[in-house]
This record gives structure tokens, sequence and C-alpha cells, in this order.
């Protein structure tokens, strides 16, 4: 989250003006968190979810202008399943001890070798579009898709927390939250944290030029990460 910060006390008067004095407890002793900043939360959420041995990851982000949905499954210890869907394709994801799964569709394939000659291009997705490729998570061609399955690293987006300021309570797939949002230069940023049992994010979104929105869930449910085996199994390492 970026530094731009609205005075406290602007916030509290903006919220009485509209709501009539009711609904801004967050900001006073009584509501949730009430000895900590909005900021704090903000860390304190986060810290709740790297304390986890996993959990599900949902929602929409844009980036330079292109969306990517995604619904993963990630664990600590680096295994998780899901799926990804761009402008471009979409594809299916397993991580499963050393090694990476990918089966992605036609469109994902064709953006990928849109810089080949068309004849090899196309024995190179009649191959490979609708089945499993099999790939070391050290390979340099699987180390981005292997840090999708990184808790640490995808939650490093959140570490910056200065600015955030308490908001109202509201629910989300029946859980109490704290509202905490950050105004920046683009628009602003948004943060749900959980207000009872373990203060987990549950959800994160931002608006602006490039806006997205991620839900947390599922926390420290096992990764049903199998590895998929059999002939729709093509190994990376024996293609050359």
């Amino acid at each position: 989250m970026r530094t731009t910060r609205l005075p406290i006390a602007t916030a509290a008067l903006a919220c009485a003006a509209a709501l009539g004095l009711t609904g801004c407890s967050a900001f006073g002793p009584t509501g949730p968190f009430p000895d900590l900043t909005g900021s704090q939360v903000a860390d304190k959420s986060v810290t709740a979810l790297r304390g986890t041995t996993s959990l599900t990851v949902s929602g929409n982000v844009w980036e330079e202008g292109k969306q990517t949905q995604l619904n993963m499954q990630v664990s600590k210890s680096g295994d998780c399943k899901g799926t990804i869907s761009t402008q471009d394709g979409s594809f299916e994801l397993i991580r499963n001890g050393e090694f990476v799964f990918i089966k992605a569709d036609e469109p994902f394939y064709r953006g990928q070798m849109k810089d080949l000659p068309k004849e090899q291009a196309d024995a190179a997705v009649k191959m490979l579009a609708g089945h499993w490729l099999k790939s070391k998570a050290t390979d340099e061609d699987s180390k981005e898709l292997a840090t999708l399955c990184d808790l640490a690293e995808l939650l490093k987006e959140f570490d910056d927390s200065q600015g955030a300021q308490k908001g109202k309570v509201t629910t989300i797939d029946g859980k109490e939250a704290l509202t905490l949002t950050t105004k920046t230069t683009d628009g602003t940023e948004t943060l749900l944290v959980a207000t009872q049992g373990e203060p987990y994010l549950l959800k994160a979104s931002n608006t602006g030029k490039e806006p997205g929105e991620i839900s947390f869930s599922k926390f420290n449910e096992p990764v049903q990460a199998v590895a998929p085996t059999g002939k729709d199994v093509i190994d990376a390492d024996k293609l050359g």
C-alpha cells in the first residue's frame, strides 16, 4: 500500500456528516481493534495470513491494460493447484513437490508461439494444447509459474500498509470485517479484515487505471495438488 494519508479528523468528520454520527465506531475506542491504528491492523492481517499452512486466493487484476483472473489453492510448502485466465488464453497449474504441471488451451500457446513459423507453431500447439506439460520448478521456463505457488512471495504485495485508515464494519461471505482504506494518486485501496477469530485479510481491492480485487479464503485447508499421470502428461525434458 502507498503512503498518501487522509487526516483521521477529516475522515471522521466526513463519516459523521454522511451517517449522522452513526456507523463510525471503528474510529473510536469501542470499534474493532481499538488499540491499533489502521496500518497496524493491516499489518496484523497479513501476518495472520503468513501464519496459515494454506489458503485460496481468487479474483482479478489488471496489468498493462490486460485482465488476469485467478483461483489458486496455495500452501506454505509450495504445493498449489488452480487456474489462471487471461485475454490471451487460460491454463491449469499444479505444483507437486519439485515439479510443475501446466495444461493450457490453444489460445494460450498461440500467444506464446506467435514468433515461430506457422507450420512449426501449428505442430507444437497440436501436441501441447489440452495436455499436461511437466517440468522441474527450478527450470528457467518454469520459475515464473512456480512463483504463483509461493505464499510468501504472494503476500509481499501487502507489506506496505502506511496510511491505512479505519472505516466501517461490514460483512463478507457471512464474516464480519473491518474496512481499511488508503487514498493514492491512482484511486483507493481497500482491505477487509476479519474482526472475529484470526484477523485474516479477507479481501483487497483497488481502483484506478489498473484496478483489481483479490479474496482470501479456505484457510489451513489441505491443498489437493495431485500430480497428473498417464498418457496425458508430456515431459518437457524429453522434448529437447
